[in-house]
Formats: structure tokens, sequence, C-alpha cells
């Protein structure tokens, strides 16, 4: 009877430690599920970073500010962002990812070439997207498919886009109307008659923009919205009103004339549209930029008059404004 007692004790303790050990081993698992699913939680976090995407012209790619080269060159998809600029602010903010689409004297027909392959831009297109042979009148559309796809890409994967763009459209037409001028000159001395034809249908070109600068403006921007659309459903596009650079300034040497109101219905006419007529308005967020601090406009500056670009200050109004929207 003893053995018997003995032989159920020994059973009993075996049991006991089973159990202990059971419930250990249970635990131990239960712990390391835990603590697989909280590191695969953290990971999941951190590979969805925040990505914003940067169109526009000069004032987003930060012209004048430090850093900033003028040189770097239109074959280039992305251009670098310049420290103290608008998107460079935004993205410190974020703890984004940035993908810098802006390039100067970039227009709303370049960039909706970028934004809809349906679309050929027209025969100035040349000087601001990649080119054969760097013949401005000739676009390199491989490199503009290759571009596209780029562009496809960042815009997939955002959640933030900027689009800032429009100044360009009746400015830059005059400026490389300047610049064809001087070449059918060389050509025609040189006998470069195909040059010389290419010029004359630059330049029939040129005459159509600027007649129909403000109904060119309205269906690139239209498009460059459906475009952005198209590839991304979900992400925030803000769009960054134009402003009046020349707002305040008054023409030097004694004379006081006042040149904003000149130019302000340019401006006023984009930035209506953008904020109530564009058909896709409820697609984005609208911010206006009316009295951001520019070269032109603010006394202060070392450049006062020199530059129609916004100051370190102009660009922290224009950051503050789209973060205030956000």
């Amino acid at each position: 009877m003893k053995h018997i007692k003995k032989i159920l004790l020994a059973l009993t303790a075996v049991a006991m430690m089973v159990v202990l050990l059971s419930t250990s081993a249970l635990t131990a698992v239960a712990m390391m599920v835990v603590l697989l699913s909280t590191s695969a939680f953290a990971a999941g976090k951190k590979s969805k970073q925040y990505v914003y995407t940067c169109f526009g012209d000069s004032v987003s790619a930060g012209y004048g500010l430090t850093g900033y080269n003028a040189d770097y060159g239109y074959e280039k998809f992305t251009w670098p962002t310049i420290e103290g600029s608008f998107p460079d602010i935004i993205r410190d903010a974020k703890g984004a990812k940035i993908n810098q689409f802006a390039h100067s004297a970039y227009r709303t027909t370049d960039l909706r070439v970028l934004l809809d392959r349906s679309f050929t831009g027209d025969s100035m297109a040349g000087y601001r997207l990649p080119s054969v042979n760097n013949d401005e009148r000739n676009i390199d559309w491989n490199r503009v498919e290759e571009y596209r796809n780029v562009v496809e890409r960042a815009v997939r994967a955002s959640n933030l886009v900027t689009v800032e763009i429009g100044v360009n459209d009746s400015s830059m037409p005059a400026l490389n109307a300047t610049e064809t001028f001087s070449d059918s000159m060389t050509s025609a001395l040189s006998l470069n008659i195909p040059r010389v034809i290419k010029d004359v249908t630059f330049y029939g070109a040129l005459a159509e923009g600027e007649i129909n600068a403000f109904r060119l403006f309205s269906e690139n921007f239209d498009a460059i919205i459906a475009g952005i659309r198209k590839y991304n459903k979900k992400c925030k596009i803000v769009v960054i009103g134009n402003f009046n650079p020349m707002k305040d300034y008054k023409v030097p040497a004694g004379f006081g004339l006042p040149i904003g109101p000149f130019v302000d219905p340019i401006f006023a006419n984009q930035n209506n549209y953008m904020q109530n007529q564009c058909p896709l308005r409820d697609q984005y967020t609208y911010v206006d930029m009316t009295d951001v601090k520019t070269h032109m406009n603010d006394p202060e500056s070392p450049m006062y008059g020199a530059d129609f670009h916004p100051t370190y200050n102009g660009h922290r109004q224009i950051a503050q404004r789209v973060l205030r929207a956000l």
C-alpha cells in the first residue's frame, strides 16, 4: 500500500511538472507571437514613408536661393531640392521622401506632356523637355516616355502632390522668341535653310500661344489635375496660386509709376480659374499666395527690384500656407 502511495505521489509530481512546463511553453509562445506581431507592425509602419511629389516652375525649384544651379540641365528628370525652398520646408515638416520635378521656366504645356501621354505639346516644348542633340525644336520622345514612366511611379506612390504652375505661360514664349530671333539671324547668314524653316514654324506656334494663352492654360491645367488623379485616386493635391511679384513695385529713377496693376489681370484670371472655375475643383485644395514676399516687392531684400522670385521669407510663407491646408 505504501508503494502504491509513493507511485501515486510520483505520478502527481510528474503531472504537475508537465502542467508547469506546458504553461511556461505556452506563455513563451504567446510572448513570441506578441513580439513578432509588434515587430511586424513597426516594420509595416516604417515601410510606409510619407511621399511628397512636387510639380512646378522656378519658384518650386528654388531659383535665387543659395545652392540653386541655373545650368542643372533640362534633360534630367528630377532636380535638387534647394535648402530653404518651400518644398524643402514641407519635406522636413512631414518627414517625407520628396520627388522634385519642378524645373525652371516650365509652362503648363510642358508639365502636361509629362502627365498626359496623348499630348504632344507645342513647338516650344523642346526648350524645357529632353531634346535631340540639344536642338530645342526636336523633342526626344524616347526620353520623354522614360520621363513619363518616372513621373507615373512617383505620383502612384505619393501621399501629397503640390502643383505650382502657370506664370511662364505668357512670359516664356516671349523669351523664347528673343532666342529664336537670334538663331534665325545666324541661320539666315549661314544659309541654314532647314533651321530658318523650323524657326518660322516656331513663330507661328508663338503667335498662337500668346493669343490663346488663357484658353491653353485652362485646358492644360485640367489635364494636369486629371493626370495626377488617374495615377493616384487618394493622394492630397494642393494647388498653389500664382502671385503677382510686382504688386508693390514702382518704376525707379524718380517716376514712381506702379506697374503691378498692368499684370494683375493675368494672375487674377489664372487664380480665379483654379480656385473657382476648374471642373475638377473638388479634386484638390487651392492655396492663395497673395502678398508672398519676393525680391520685387520686399524693400528689405538686398536684391530689391532685381528678381521676381520669392525670398527665403516668401518660401516660408508658401510652406506655412500649404501645411495649414494639410
